[in-house]
């Protein structure tokens, strides 16, 4: 019997797993990709159970992959935004001694021992020198229970400062106002308190107007400030903001300030935090080899110490999830390779029928590349719904950036095509003749 195609005939379709017979004729490798995508999808669905289970794997891995992107990415934007709520816009501190955690216990003694206090009076020296410039403001912080009649707010971070401090630190009042330079220099007892403190210190009444007491001083409410949320974990509506000079008649003035300054013009942030560095170092009298016996910090330092931690953990988890998409690379090649084995004979009659190499190859990839995608598709939707839990947690929204779920899909067509390589070669190597041989 002739089973050699002729160039002006149909030839008799291959057979897919479910019995059907597809017809394609001669030529046309459109067709022919076609036909062979038919009969893959075909498998696929003939063997439901199996081809979900081998899927599994790669919707694990790829939502896996997804949301720990997504993660980090959240983590990076808030290292950010809480950077600049705990700085302020376009801001810089001068201290004794100013790090974000990344001291050892002997590096922070040293710098203790090494830089000399800022004192309040010093810090109003240098703010004088750059005035033109930048507006600072000195600010000293304790922790202390806040009272009110017979309710009690334990441990609110209580800060004098400078009036400054308000436009420094983008500090928003809701109700009332902030106060004054001239309360200041007169050391009034008036204090700004946050959203948590007026909740729970005044849950049903207006606090403004109203007294409440620190370290047994009395202070009259002139505001409150506007919600904030948190900054590195803690929160930032826990404060009472309360002018330097009366801060000191609590706790004293000779402890060492925390000098905040921004520059008045956008684009001076370099120039002003320069200008403020030699302003201390001549205040000083140092030499000019010495080194600083100051601190400055920017908010850059903070955030390039949260980049190298989000790396430091990126570099750790990101290869430990990425082994779920090998390990689901492994089971789909094999289970493509069972399948070619079980379809032994059916490889052989198409191939008798004309069927060739290339359908083969083509067909088997086909099937790999579909389970894969629809792994990776179903994958990214779980991801998805899965950052509506996220954002819950984190209290931030967590979205999968367009680029993370375009390499998640190019991931998932990957390993379909490289996990169906080996197994398409097996497939094309058989002989029709032994292939016809084989038990079905």
């Amino acid at each position: 019997m002739d089973t050699q195609p002729s160039a002006d005939r149909p030839v008799a379709g291959s057979l897919a797993a479910s019995g059907r017979q597809v017809r394609r004729p001669a030529g046309g490798t459109l067709i022919s990709l076609a036909n062979a995508l038919s009969i893959a999808a075909g498998t696929l669905w003939a063997h439901k159970l199996r081809s979900f289970l081998t899927v599994f794997g790669i919707v694990v891995g790829i939502a896996a992959v997804s949301l720990i992107g997504a993660a980090l990415q959240t983590l990076r934007e808030y290292a950010v935004s809480t950077t600049a709520q705990a700085f302020g816009t376009n801001t810089f501190l001068v201290a004794q001694v100013a790090s974000v955690g990344d001291l050892s216990r002997r590096e922070l003694s040293d710098k203790m021992r090494r830089n000399p206090e800022i004192l309040r009076r010093e810090s109003e020296t240098l703010a004088a020198r750059v005035a033109d410039t930048t507006r600072t403001a000195a600010t000293l912080q304790s922790i202390a229970d806040v009272k009110a009649g017979n309710r009690t707010f334990l441990a609110a971070s209580v800060v004098g400062a400078h009036a400054a401090i308000e436009v420094i630190r983008d500090i928003r009042v809701s109700r009332g106002r902030f106060f004054t330079e001239e309360e200041n220099r007169r050391s009034l007892g008036v204090a700004v308190i946050g959203w948590e403190l007026a909740e729970q210190l005044f849950p049903v009444r207006d606090p403004l107007g109203k007294e409440v007491r620190i370290e047994g001083r009395p202070f009259v409410v002139i505001g409150v400030q506007e919600k904030r949320g948190s900054s590195f974990g803690s929160s930032l509506d826990r404060y009472a903001w309360l002018p330097l000079r009366a801060y000191e008649k609590i706790w004293g003035s000779r402890r060492s300030v925390t000098l905040f300054a921004q520059p008045k013009r956008p684009d001076g942030f370099a120039g002003a935090r320069e200008e403020a560095r030699m302003t201390l170092r001549i205040m000083r009298a140092l030499r000019p080899a010495a080194a600083d016996n100051f601190d400055i910090l920017t908010p850059e330092a903070g955030q390039d110490f949260l980049s190298r931690l989000t790396g430091m953990i990126a570099a750790a988890i990101v290869p430990i999830s990425s082994v779920a998409l090998v390990v689901a690379g492994i089971v789909v090649m094999n289970m493509m390779l069972a399948s070619v084995t079980e379809r032994t004979k059916e490889i052989g009659v198409r191939k008798s029928l004309g069927a060739r190499n290339r359908d083969i190859y083509a067909q088997i990839l086909f099937e790999s590349s579909l389970l894969t995608l629809l792994g990776g598709a179903a994958g990214l939707g779980i991801s998805y719904l899965g950052t509506y839990g996220m954002s819950g947690a984190f209290g931030a929204e967590v979205r999968i950036p367009l680029p993370h779920a375009f390499v998640a899909v190019v991931a998932a067509t990957v390993i379909g095509i490289a996990a169906g390589l080996y197994p398409a070669r097996v497939a094309t190597r058989i002989p029709p003749v032994e292939a016809l041989r084989a038990e079905t």
